[in-house]
């Protein structure tokens, strides 16, 4: 019940994933979030603590401070599981300015280390980050890239199910 009144202010989004830019757009707007994939942790007395996350984070790199990229591994696309699910929380945070955590249906788009299609492990992968970033509902596209602006998300869906 409390999944459906959040939905209502939800959008749907398109997360499109790099190794060197994280993109979450909202479907019909020009509303969406672009950065770097970077977070800046600093080990202090109480453990490790988030100070950064995208470009800003570049320039907080210290003694104290660690930069990782979740998106840099040679073989898959993501190499730090709970980084990058932070990172994407707070790209559907910046896209959502709204008081009510937001259930958005998601669309995750990996646009690189796809040679060969994502094996099953790999789309889990992507479907448990767009959960973990708040989505009630995910989809998983592989192919041509998506425009917000004359797609929807029941479009691509419908897409996806009548090639399968």
């Amino acid at each position: 019940m409390f999944t459906y009144l959040r939905s209502l202010f939800s959008n749907d989004l398109l997360i499109e994933l790099s190794e060197n830019k994280t993109s979450i757009k909202v479907f019909s707007s020009d509303v969406q979030y672009e950065d770097e994939p970077l977070i800046a942790i600093e080990k202090g007395a109480k453990g490790e603590v988030i100070k950064a996350i995208g470009i800003a984070a570049k320039r907080l790199q210290s003694n104290s401070t660690s930069v990782h990229n979740p998106f840099k591994h040679p073989r898959l696309l993501v190499a730090d599981f709970f980084l990058a699910e932070k990172i994407l929380q707070y790209g559907v945070k910046q896209v959502h300015q709204s008081r009510i955590r937001p259930a958005p249906r998601i669309i995750m788009h990996q646009l690189e280390k796809t040679e060969g299609g994502l094996t099953s492990i790999e789309d889990r992968v992507l479907r448990e980050l767009a959960l973990g970033a708040g989505a009630r509902e995910v989809l998983v596209h592989m192919g041509d890239r998506i425009n917000v602006l004359t797609d929807s998300f029941d479009t691509v869906k419908a897409r996806s199910v009548a090639a399968k």
